[in-house]
């Protein structure tokens, strides 16, 4: 034990510097440009080596009328040359007097270990394989990858496979037009991204509406001094031409310098 203590703190003195971003992003759902659709809040730890992200949404308005939602999730995982491999993902899903809890983790050999209740009666035809689910990332570390490809490139391009439990999809980046933002507590670049929705597997008979999603659009926020570009608005025509907008943009930014410490 006190071997691999030493170890560890070896690794640790020596490390190169590392740098921690957090966001905190508040958005406001719309439906039909005026209607209130809900409140959703990210809070996103981004590190060199890996990510921390949380996410709340809540409905209001006339949503309410017809389903009271509200949604807890949350993912981890590292990040290697650029790249995202999640380990972890959870949501907890209150609607219409129902919950569903859905927990997900890389197990031995990348395979997908998930945890659903209640489980799902009908997994759709087809179902999303095993194969399908060991090369998709869960869907907030799908926006991460995103969000990282973004910053880094300063290009919409990409196909990021995602599973969320159920429903295997492509999100696909495309276009890209450069303008500038000021709102919201950010002032600056922002690239407009064509964002396209391609099911693949889980869907039954009554997620047509699902599998036909036309083309919306994804804003990333672009900053000279970090690869990581978070999403400041998201518009699509489905449903009832939802907009979520950008309403609080909160950024704090850590270098950490890991030094030898002073002999006793």
């Amino acid at each position: 034990m006190r071997l691999l203590i030493a170890a560890l703190a070896a690794l640790f003195m020596f490390a190169a510097p590392a740098a921690a971003e957090r966001f905190v992003l508040r958005y406001e759902g719309v439906g039909l440009g005026v209607v209130p659709l809900g409140g959703i809040t990210v809070d996103a730890d981004v590190r060199d080596d890996g990510y921390d992200i949380a996410a709340s949404m809540q409905s209001s308005g006339f949503i309410n009328v017809f389903e009271r939602t509200a949604i807890e999730a949350s993912a981890s995982g590292d990040i290697r040359n650029g790249a995202v491999f999640w380990r972890r993902y959870d949501l907890d899903h209150r609607y219409s007097q129902k919950r569903r809890q859905i927990g997900m983790q890389i197990g031995d050999g990348g395979a997908v270990i998930a945890e659903i209740n209640p489980n799902y009666r009908l997994w759709g035809q087809p179902a999303a394989n095993d194969e399908q689910r060991r090369l998709s990332r869960d869907p907030l570390s799908s926006m991460v990858a995103m969000s990282i490809d973004v910053g880094q490139t300063r290009r919409c391009t990409g196909a990021y496979p995602t599973f969320d439990g159920r429903f295997h999809y492509l999100l696909e980046l495309a276009g890209g037009e450069v303008d500038t933002f000021d709102d919201a507590g950010y002032q600056g670049d922002v690239l407009k991204c064509s964002l396209a929705y391609i099911a693949v597997a889980g869907y039954e008979p009554r997620d047509a509406g699902r599998t036909r999603i036309p083309h919306g659009e994804v804003w990333f926020a672009l900053m000279p001094d970090t690869s990581f570009a978070p999403v400041v608005r998201i518009a699509t025509p489905w449903p009832r031409r939802a907009v979520i907008r950008l309403t609080e943009f909160r950024r704090a930014r850590v270098d950490v310098q890991y030094t030898t410490a002073p002999s006793p």
